[in-house]
């Protein structure tokens, strides 16, 4: 059956089914003109919106419903994530093209259900309306963190250290994989490459983590690649970032598809995107404890630069030192 011989009423009761209404302690939720949920009085509220577009974000049948749910709940997750902060109410907008299937519908929340479910946090609403252009989802998302630990992007400081959580450039690998079928790579590699980029990994627990310290002076997450992210900590900061090509984490994914499209796999792990790892900055004398931290809750922790005076950001490879600028995805 397809989308246009269903009514927004039967699908906003499908979508009641699957995630309840109306429980007593999130007050009105699915179905009313707007959610009302119990505030953290204690707490800082975080908002942030994230919209994908068909043909711009992803393009319909080389990405799963589910895996499609799940990644636009995922990039929403990393935005809390990234200013030290716990999700909580996710609020879906669905543009939906007349010949989507109500199966594609309902495989689109099996995912979003999935990284629901998985991170803790409630769908208590949105809006759905036709899209003569296209299938357009749209998720804005609330979380909350401790006064005085939420994290910004313009907080680097001359002495910091600058390191990332995770290895980078996978993400684009897998997208150079769903670029290049007829590539000859081992299927455990593609699959993996694959799963990268469908289905990033918002590091929630990691920025609660790293915040409950006190200790980080700026963090963003990797969605528009490493190179962009340290500029505009760097430029938002008014500092200058010196970062070290020989300690950038390069995804294992990245080095094979690199070698088989010869292509650079360091490029790959500065200028890919939708990487969704954590950038941050602390004062070098907080390294040890961490470190400590990030060992103990099993944290990929890497070292990959320091803030120093001035302004612009450089790498040094090969014993030759220059600006780094991103080439990575522009909005516009």
């Amino acid at each position: 059956m397809k989308i246009a011989r269903v009514s927004e009423t039967d699908l906003i009761v499908r979508i009641q089914k699957r995630f309840g209404n109306k429980k007593p302690q999130c007050g009105i939720e699915i179905g009313d003109d707007a959610a009302a949920v119990q505030n953290e009085s204690d707490k800082l509220l975080l908002l942030a919106t994230d919209i994908l577009v068909e043909g711009n974000h992803f393009i319909r049948g080389q990405i799963s419903f589910e895996d499609l749910g799940y990644k636009a709940m995922a990039v929403n997750l990393s935005d809390i994530a990234a200013m030290g902060g716990t999700p909580a109410y996710v609020l879906i907008s669905l543009g939906l093209p007349p010949d989507l299937k109500l199966a594609e519908f309902d495989q689109l929340y099996d995912g979003i259900q999935e990284a629901a479910l998985k991170y803790g946090v409630k769908v208590v609403g949105g809006d759905i309306t036709s899209s003569k252009f296209g299938m357009v989802i749209n998720v804005s998302i609330t979380g909350y963190a401790d006064k005085g630990k939420v994290i910004s992007q313009d907080g680097a400081k001359p002495g910091d250290l600058i390191a990332v959580t995770g290895k980078l450039g996978g993400s684009l690998a897998g997208l150079l994989t769903l670029m290049n079928p007829n590539l000859e790579l081992d299927p455990d590699i593609r699959a993996k490459a694959l799963d990268k980029h469908y289905r990033p990994t918002p590091r929630v627990k990691e920025g609660v983590l790293l915040a409950a310290t006190g200790k980080i002076h700026a963090m963003k997450d990797i969605s528009d690649g490493l190179a962009k992210e340290i500029n505009t900590i760097a430029n938002t900061s008014g500092v200058k970032a010196m970062v070290d090509a020989a300690k950038i984490p390069v995804s294992p994914f990245a080095e094979e598809i690199a070698r088989l499209l010869n292509k650079d796999p360091l490029e790959m792990a500065i200028q890919g995107g939708e990487e969704y790892e954590l950038l941050f900055t602390f004062a070098s004398k907080d390294y040890n404890l961490l470190n400590e931290l990030a060992n103990r809750h099993k944290i990929s922790m890497h070292l990959i630069g320091q803030i120093e005076e001035g302004d612009g950001v450089l790498i040094e490879a090969s014993d030759k030192i220059e600006p780094l600028h991103f080439k990575g995805y522009q909005h516009f």
